[in-house]
């Protein structure tokens, strides 16, 4: 039941951002006509034999101005006999002001707030609201797009009736953009969304969890803005789908492999519109999130970090290659009240991996086999698991055959008594013997006395003896404030060989 909640309330402000399908002159009748055709793969979600939204987007004259009406929506999820009892979900329509701005452009304004309410049968109804939100867009008839977008909601709050605040949102707020590309056909677009103040709480009103901040930006070069649209439509369809087969409205099937099957089958359903979704991304993009200021608080311990940054970028995706870039940035982790091995847990870091020579298309097309799979995961677990291990394995040898390399540009995580440096590359190479061939610089700060602290345990020897045989091998060096460290060369070659400091491995190992 929480998953159909879920689904329904995030689906509610859909209303609020969009793009897609329609053309006519900046008239009344061609904005409603214009806005219900490209919404129409969202306004037309059905879950459990009922439509999501309660009808179609609405323009009418107001005064001098125009009024567009956004569909709410109220609807009923059933129970099933064993399941979760029946829910019933009502979200406000959203009303708009409706302005022509030129051409066949409008610009449409609201400062409604926000409200959904989901009332669990026989227990206290939950609500989503926010005491205030701003909001524009700017839908272009003849792009048939929604151009810009822009909301701002204050206070928001997701309540239990009868219990502590839940959650709280300060500010939550989203942009959007969108521009034409060099193909006509093809769009350019950026958009934000940001969080400040999230608080959430316990059952007994304590605050278990806080976040400073939050940001999720993205970048995505020549996307096709129309079939990305129903693609997502299509999408939401299975996914309405999937709610009957985990609630049924209905008697349950008598064999729990029947449900199984079916969902199989409703993953199985997924693919073909994911595909054409992945393949509407463009030929590149930038994806990073953001948070600062984390806190949380369990009845034992406390985490803390200052900041967390994960981005991930692409580029020729319709090319033959492309390259990859993956960053990860981490700063001011720690734990209350501290362990006896806090000096050496990571408390910062910094990663960057640029990755040239991915042939995109090829590696999509092996990956959606995974996925594919992944539908029959708890129907048929080992065939799945073959299948996926075929796949991964399929996706190493279009990589190799490519030549795609890795560079690892920066690689650095700290803790207060020891450091991990590490750099260097690793390229495809079909006739290696590994596949692959690799240059790589390691460093490991204070691996002695990492060493000593791990001996003093208690049975910590054993565990301490593998490092011991890491320290021999390592270079001795120091590092620029004078702290003891061990270097590693590492070359992987064409033959196979794994040389450390230009020791082979295969030398080390035991004898059979």
């Amino acid at each position: 039941m929480t998953r159909a909640i879920s689904l329904l309330l995030g689906t509610a402000p859909l209303w609020l951002a969009g793009s897609a399908l329609a053309q006519a002159a900046p008239d009344a009748a061609a904005l409603r006509d214009g806005l219900n055709e490209m919404l129409k793969p969202i306004l037309g979600i059905q879950v459990q034999q009922q439509p999501l939204f309660t009808g179609p987007v609405t323009v009418e004259p107001a005064g001098s101005g125009t009024t567009v009406v956004f569909p709410g929506i109220d609807l009923t999820l059933k129970g099933g006999e064993k399941g979760p009892k029946s829910v019933a979900v009502h979200c406000d329509a959203q009303t708009y002001r409706a302005s022509p701005t030129g051409g066949a452009t409008w610009r449409l304004e609201s400062d409604q707030p926000l409200t959904c309410v989901a009332e669990p049968e026989g227990e206290p109804r939950v609500t989503l609201s926010s005491r205030a939100l701003q909001a524009h867009f700017v839908v272009d008839l003849d792009q048939k797009l929604f151009t810009e977008g822009e909301w701002r909601a204050q206070a928001t709050a997701l309540v239990q009736e009868g219990e502590p605040v839940k959650v709280t949102i300060d500010t939550l707020s989203g942009t959007s953009r969108i521009q034409p590309a060099s193909d006509p056909a093809k769009h350019d677009i950026a958009f934000k969304i940001e969080a400040s103040g999230i608080s959430a709480l316990d059952e007994k009103g304590v605050e278990r969890f806080a976040l400073g901040h939050v940001v999720y930006d993205a970048t995505v070069d020549g996307a096709d803005v129309r079939q990305a649209i129903a693609a997502t439509g299509e999408v939401l369809d299975v996914y309405a789908e999937m709610i009957d087969t985990v609630i049924p409205s209905g008697p349950a099937p008598a064999d729990p492999q029947q449900t199984l099957a079916a969902q199989a089958e409703l993953t199985k359903k997924l693919m073909e519109p994911i595909k054409r979704m992945t393949a509407a991304y463009g030929t590149g993009g930038q994806l990073a999130a953001t948070v600062t200021d984390l806190r949380v608080k369990a009845p034992d311990v406390q985490v803390t970090m200052d900041r967390l940054r994960i981005g991930e970028g692409y580029d020729g995706a319709t090319a033959p290659t492309g390259t990859g870039l993956i960053e990860v940035e981490m700063a001011g982790l720690a734990l209350a009240p501290k362990p006896p091995f806090a000096q050496w847990i990571p408390t910062d870091g910094t990663i960057r991996l640029n990755a040239s020579g991915i042939p995109w298309t090829e590696v999509g097309t092996a990956y959606m086999k995974v996925m594919e799979a992944s539908a029959i995961q708890l129907e048929k677990p080992e065939e799945a698991q073959q299948q996926i291990a075929q796949a991964m394995m399929e996706i190493g040898g279009i990589l190799r055959r490519a030549g795609s390399r890795l560079d690892i540009t920066s690689f650095r995580i700290t803790a207060p008594e020891a450091a991990v440096d590490l750099g260097g590359s690793v390229q495809g190479k079909d006739a290696a013997a590994h596949g692959v061939t690799a240059d790589l610089d390691l460093r490991i700060t204070n691996l002695d006395g990492l060493i000593k602290f791990i001996q003093g345990l208690p049975d910590g020897a054993e565990a301490a003896a593998g490092l011991t045989m890491a320290q021999v091998m390592g270079r001795e060096a120091k590092t620029d404030d004078g702290r003891s460290a061990r270097d590693y060369d590492i070359v992987v070659d064409d033959a196979g060989k794994i040389l450390v400091n230009g020791t082979d491995l295969a030398a080390l190992a035991p004898k059979q």
